[in-house]
């Protein structure tokens, strides 16, 4: 038997972005996923990610034999955290391990990558398995998604933690709204006449005649925008400017691309008004998930207290005190290259 644990992954400020070339500022997280891989039995049917991941290594060339999958996790699934990238890592790992073979840390999030988009038909970015593999120790993961994908780091805030709530509403990466949404961002692309949201501007947006798509288009570029001034803000230390930009990012999360919910608008709304508290947002694709605060250290928990009373029923699936921790790299330096 092999095994691997993947850590899970925690935007900042960057949401949606990343099939619009965009840019993504986030963490890995101390809640992941452990896989286990156990050699022999029938030849699986690709039905699920595991066995996804393991169909991407051979068709990499790797003779990965049927394997018994079994799965144990602290990251709870539709929480936004990246649950189903870090499933994937962590099984791309494990089989490494049986194999005794060796990848590259870029290798790993392709085939990561290839499993959930190319053979379970999720139409997911590029973002969730860099950060789930490439998350800096202490510190952020800054991902321009352009082609190339690009990556630098920036450093945590001491002293500072985020403050997460599940509010117990499910997202799908893969459902109805997500697609609606990249379907949207693609037809706003169309209508500007560029091939990359990274030659448009708020200017070029703003004469759009679809209000709808006019909306979308803005969220992709503000976002951007508001991402590259995290990283700054976090290299130089500048906590209530990160904080700023992440209610910022909320915002525009909210209404303009409209992806939130009531729970979440409440959760966020509630940290807010927490002692502490510098800004808080949604995580994740939306449409249900976790809301995200970040406060300083002494006022971790009676803000987590303040999240889960804005749910206002005995709903929620959990809250923790998130920390960045490292990467799938770092943590599996004895397969990843």
């Amino acid at each position: 038997m092999t095994a691997a644990t993947a850590p899970g992954r925690c935007t900042l400020v960057g949401e949606h972005v990343d099939y619009g070339d965009g840019v993504v500022v986030c963490i890995a997280v101390q809640l992941g996923v452990t896989v286990s891989l156990v050699p022999g039995g029938a030849h699986e049917a690709v039905h699920d990610l595991p066995s996804a991941t393991l169909e991407a290594l051979r068709r990499q060339g790797f003779a990965v034999p049927p394997a018994t999958v079994s799965i144990a996790a602290t990251l709870p699934a539709g929480a936004g955290l990246s649950s189903s990238a870090a499933l994937c890592c962590a099984t791309a790992v494990a089989a490494l391990r049986l194999l005794g073979a060796r990848m590259s840390a870029e290798q790993v999030c392709d085939v990561a990558l290839v499993a959930e988009r190319d053979i379970m038909g999720v139409p997911c970015g590029p973002l969730d398995q860099r950060a789930v593999v490439l998350s800096p120790a202490g510190g952020a993961l800054v991902l321009d998604c352009r082609p190339g994908l690009r990556t630098t780091t920036a450093p945590w805030l001491p002293g500072h933690v985020l403050a997460a709530c599940h509010t117990g509403d499910t997202h799908d990466v893969g459902g109805a709204g997500y697609r609606t949404r990249r379907a949207e961002a693609d037809a706003a692309l169309r209508l500007l006449g560029a091939s990359s949201y990274r030659d448009v501007s708020l200017r070029d947006v703003e004469p759009l005649g679809d209000p709808l798509l006019r909306r979308r288009a803005r969220h992709i570029v503000t976002e951007t925008a508001r991402a590259l001034e995290c990283a700054d803000a976090l290299r130089s230390g500048d906590a209530p400017r990160v904080g700023a930009l992440m209610s910022a990012s909320h915002a525009s999360l909210r209404d303009d691309y409209e992806v939130s919910t009531p729970a979440l608008d409440a959760v966020v709304a509630a940290a807010s008004a927490t002692p502490g508290c510098l800004g808080a947002r949604l995580v994740g694709a939306g449409f249900g998930g976790t809301a995200i605060a970040l406060i300083d250290e002494v006022h971790g928990e009676p803000c987590l207290a303040a999240m889960r009373a804005a749910l206002g029923h005995p709903g929620g699936r959990g809250a923790w005190i998130l920390r960045p921790t490292p990467g799938l790299a770092s943590l599996a330096a004895d397969v990843i290259a």
